[in-house]
């Protein structure tokens, strides 16, 4: 477990996206507690909580750094998140939305690897939607919860991964992971490795130059303390480039929420609990407060990806 002196900053780290030592401290916030799994919960709603963070001169990426930084991999293994299931309606149609844009990017894709899969509702997704689809996951609770809840087996770990030795996909899937490691040049070499021909890698990340990020700084909702990378798009784009990947297509992310989920997240920013609380005991509020609906706040790439050459 990472103590707290593996929380301060060390100042002298190079840029991971494009190597540059030009560096400045962006966000300096010091951790006290010593970082635990249950401090990288997908549900964590602790928004503006993170690792003392850097920016890099040149390409703009902002990352933690911090001695031990590189120990995060075992922290995930030990997450546990009970919390995470509670979404799955709103989730399901994220993961619909994100396989139909990879259809229609790639229509003869037969094959697909989530990596990164969480509890395996896109892998369970993708595979109705007649992928031959795979998946892989740090946390042994969200592999297991993967079989429990979702009936699909996912590989427990990270890439590159043994069992993926030598396998070709049309889509990889990156959601929501490229943020939460130490290398981001290493993550994507590995996933460039197992596309196949013609095969595409599907990105979902957010995007630090984005107005909600800069108007809301260091209260912006995305950060968090499992998030020690910030991209821009000239960031994005330098890593792609460092592993002969090209972007073919820029989108913003949309999400899935229900009213209930983003009237208990604004209590972070607004005196809203009291509200909220009458809200849930009377019938038609009730009833407003479980429909799910379509949120886009352009703060979030999705970024559509092939091989160079």
């Amino acid at each position: 477990m990472p103590s707290q002196a593996e929380s301060q900053p060390t100042g002298n780290a190079p840029c991971p996206v494009c190597g540059s030592t030009n560096v400045r401290p962006w966000k300096t916030r010091k951790i006290k507690e010593h970082i635990t799994p249950e401090d990288l919960r997908i549900t964590d709603a602790r928004y503006g909580l993170t690792l003392p963070l850097v920016k890099c001169g040149e390409c703009g990426f902002r990352f933690a750094d911090t001695v031990g930084v590189e120990r995060l991999t075992s922290l995930y293994e030990r997450l546990t998140d009970p919390e995470y299931e509670e979404g799955h309606s709103s989730r399901l149609l994220q993961m619909r939305w994100l396989i139909s844009l990879a259809r229609e990017a790639h229509p003869d894709a037969k094959t697909a690897l989530d990596v990164g899969a969480a509890s395996g509702l896109l892998v369970a997704e993708t595979q109705r939607a007649g992928f031959n689809a795979l998946g892989i996951e740090p946390s042994r609770s969200l592999v297991e919860a993967a079989r429990r809840h979702h009936g699909v087996k996912i590989l427990p770990g990270v890439l590159p991964h043994p069992d993926l030795e030598g396998m070709r996909f049309d889509v990889i899937f990156l959601v929501d992971v490229i943020e939460h490691v130490s290398d981001p040049i290493d993550l994507l070499q590995c996933c460039a490795d197992r596309l196949a021909d013609r095969g595409i890698l599907l990105i979902v990340t957010p995007d630090v130059s984005s107005f909600a990020a800069r108007a809301f700084g260091s209260r912006w909702w995305h950060c968090r303390l499992a998030h020690v990378g910030y991209f821009n798009q000239k960031s994005l784009e330098r890593a792609f480039e460092r592993v002969d990947l090209h972007a073919f297509q820029w989108l913003r992310a949309k999400w899935f929420f229900s009213v209930d989920y983003l009237a208990s997240r604004l209590e972070s920013y607004l005196p809203v609990a009291w509200f909220n609380r009458i809200a849930r005991r009377i019938g038609p509020l009730r009833w407003l407060y479980a429909r799910i609906i379509p949120l886009n706040l352009l703060d979030s790439y999705v970024v559509l990806v092939k091989r160079a050459r």
